[in-house]
Parts: structure tokens; C-alpha cells; sequence
């Protein structure tokens, strides 16, 4: 079974193709078939790459420079690749399913299917994340017309916040705003937040365990856990905001 992942940032996409044991139908003892992105979306100078399995070949390294106007692009550039001859697809319909590292659905939120619900949220969310739910929203109505008979799958960076303490999270604002408007303190980064959270625990013996985490990039937040938890980040109402950033202060 073949699962494509999705990665989409503000700039770049990226996308990573598994091999699935058919019996598990989980993320253990996978086997990567490929991996690629692309990087600087929207200039002249886009740099394309890939590394690609092929059953009866030797991997085969891509590396270009070309023009990649937008996100749909990119999205073509990949499934050229993963289709190419040397590719390890033979055709779109080996995928079973596509995941996403979605940004913010509102109060859409864990890991869901995708549907004209979670898309409508995404949409509504689209002025508080203007650089990352347009293109994904793009992207999932151009991947469900590629592959209409896959399941598409989102996983929300704002879930692992959801532990932030009411005290954290509210603005002082009226709470008409927060249940009209969700002007609240969503954070983002979780999956890169995450990961280190657990890593931390499982490395560390010390309870309480509290820590400040950094996530240094294009993009960048700070989140402050205890015990793998989040209880607070630097990013509000959208990823505009908190840490000063590559094209967003």
C-alpha cells in the first residue's frame, strides 16, 4: 500500500512516497519509495529535486532549476516525477491515500478526512493564514481531480496546542469575538513542536519536564511544554504573527 505525504509551506513543497505493509496499514516498518520538493515557489530560479526507487533500477537523483509560478505547479513537477519511467509509480492509481500537514481549519482540528467541511474551513481561515491555507486548499482540489478515488487526509498543526490553558490562549478581547470571529491564541508548528516534546520525554527522566522549544526557519515559533504538552506559544490567532519571520512580522 502506497501513502503520498503533502508538506506545504509558504514557499516550498515538499512530499515523501511510503510503501505501506498491507497488513498494518501503519507507519511502521515502512519502506520510503521517494522523497522530493520544491523550493523558492513563485520565482524564476525554483529549485526542483528528488530521489526515486524504482524496483528494477538503480535510485534516480533529480536536481533542476526552473520556474515554478505556484504551488499547482509544484504539485505537476511531483507527479511527473513519481510517474516518470524510472519513477515508482506506474500509474496515480497505486496511491491508497494522500496526507496533508494542514495549518489552520479553525475549529477543525486532529486528524481528519478531507471534505467540502474541512475545506470550507480552511477557506473561512484563509485571511489569518493567507500565506499556507490558500495554496493547501488549491493543492487538495487539485490532488482529489488527479487522484478522485484516493482518500485525502489532513493533519492540523493547531492539535498539538489544543492543551494550552484558557489563561494562555484568550485574548483580552469580548468573548463574542472567540465564539464569532475564533479570535484566540491557535499556535502552529505543531508537528515540528511535537516531535521534539516527545523526544525530550523520552530522553529525560526529570518531572516536571519543562521546556522552551524553538522552530527556526521561513517560518519560526516558540512553544513552551511541560510534560510534552504545549501550555503557551509565541504564534496567536494566525502563523503572521508572534517571533519577526522571513516575510511576516
Amino acid at each position: 500500500m502506497k501513502i503520498l505525504i503533502a508538506n506545504l509551506g509558504s514557499t516550498s513543497f515538499k512530499y515523501r512516497l511510503f510503501e505501506l505493509p498491507a497488513d498494518t496499514g501503519v507507519l511502521e516498518g515502512e519502506h520510503e519509495l521517494a522523497r522530493g520538493g520544491v523550493e523558492r515557489i513563485g520565482g524564476q530560479e525554483s529549485r526542483v529535486y528528488a530521489s526515486l526507487e524504482h524496483p528494477d533500477a538503480e535510485a534516480t537523483q533529480i536536481e533542476t532549476i526552473q520556474p515554478i509560478p505556484d504551488h499547482g505547479a509544484a504539485l505537476e513537477a511531483a507527479i511527473e516525477q513519481l510517474t516518470a519511467e524510472r519513477g515508482p509509480l506506474s500509474s496515480l492509481t497505486d496511491v491508497a491515500a494522500i496526507g496533508f500537514k494542514a495549518v489552520h481549519g479553525g475549529r477543525v482540528r486532529g486528524v481528519v478526512k478531507v471534505d467540502d467541511t474541512v475545506l470550507s474551513a480552511m477557506g473561512e481561515m484563509a485571511d489569518v493564514a493567507p500565506a499556507h491555507n490558500p495554496p493547501y486548499v488549491t493543492a487538495m482540489q487539485q490532488l482529489a481531480e488527479r487522484f478522485p478515488d484516493v482518500p485525502l487526509v489532513a493533519a492540523f498543526e493547531t492539535d498539538f496546542h489544543t492543551t494550552i490553558p484558557d489563561r494562555n490562549s484568550r485574548y483580552a478581547v469580548p468573548k463574542e469575538w472567540l465564539e464569532k470571529h475564533l479570535v484566540r491564541r491557535w499556535g502552529f508548528h505543531g508537528a515540528s513542536h511535537r516531535f521534539v516534546a516527545e523526544r525530550l520525554l523520552a530522553s529525560m527522566s526529570q518531572r516536571p519536564l519543562r521546556s522552551v522549544q524553538c522552530h527556526l526557519g521561513g517560518s519560526s515559533s516558540i512553544c513552551w511544554t511541560r510534560d510534552g504538552q504545549s501550555v503557551g506559544t509565541s504564534m496567536g490567532m494566525s502563523p503572521q504573527s508572534g517571533v519577526p519571520q522571513n516575510n511576516r512580522s
